[in-house]
């Protein structure tokens, strides 16, 4: 496929009614101060896995959830992904999902390995070092980008997005010696610009958090933010909701 055909089918709507679920996880961890919200405690995580058991749901990856839509086949399935590349998600999650037979997409930011959460003002916590990624990839999780610095890619100049986008993916592919064909938007912020450079840096798909209606798609995959309140209740609530919760975003978006 060409490159103007790729990014043309990675430009292609997506009916409501066709929008996967797929949940949002940062770090997996007890931890003493979490101001934004972004940690889930390793005991609720394994409840939470357990509700998608239950429930007769399978979670993947988000590159096995876009290929199993494709085909008609995702019926039963559930993505779930992690930003930032917490080490927790190598410490802690993976045995949780290796228990399970559950696959996950882990985005990581290229220029932060074996750094920390620096550009947040909360608690310091540890991102996976180029070992940890590749432990990871190893381990059959699937390594997505998720910037090279974590900026707002919307508030950017379409050059600095572009570095920001193009830069991740190569440096990514060069570590696991593998195509990287999955973005998360930083903090969700996206612009028409920001999708088209994701698209023709190769992206077969990006996750946003909220998408506007209009541009639902596989360059905006809409998610479902999972946290540390969220029981095997309140997910059972958002899976019925899962459908009105985006489109009352995506039309706030």
């Amino acid at each position: 496929m060409t490159a103007p055909a790729a990014l043309a089918r990675a430009r292609a709507p997506m009916r409501l009614r066709d929008a996967p679920m797929i949940l949002m996880y940062h770090g997996i961890a007890d931890v003493a101060q979490d101001p934004n919200q972004l940690c889930v405690s390793p005991r609720r995580f394994a409840e939470q896995l357990t509700w998608l058991e239950r429930s007769g749901l399978r979670g993947v990856s988000v590159g096995t959830l876009v290929d199993a839509a494709a085909a008609g086949q995702a019926a039963g399935m559930v993505g779930i992904t992690f930003d930032d590349g917490y080490t927790s998600v190598l410490d802690t999650a993976l045995p949780e999902l290796d228990r399970r037979g559950f696959g996950a997409t882990a985005f990581i930011i290229s220029d932060l390995l074996g750094r920390t959460n620096e550009w947040d003002a909360g608690p310091v916590w540890p991102l996976l070092d180029a070992a940890g990624v590749a432990e990871l990839a190893a381990a059959g999780i699937e390594i997505g980008s998720h910037s090279a610095t974590h900026r707002h890619l919307a508030a950017l100049s379409a050059g600095r997005q572009a570095a920001e986008v193009t830069s991740s993916r190569e440096r990514l592919e060069d570590l696991l010696s593998a195509p990287v064909r999955g973005f998360a938007y930083p903090y969700g912020s996206m612009d028409a610009a920001a999708r088209y450079c994701v698209g023709a840096a190769g992206y077969q798909y990006a996750c946003a958090v909220q998408t506007p209606l209009a541009q639902l798609g596989p360059l905006a995959l809409p998610r479902i933010y999972v946290g540390q309140r969220d029981s095997a209740a309140r997910m059972t609530v958002k899976r019925r909701l899962h459908k009105g919760y985006v489109a009352v975003k995506g039309r706030n978006g």
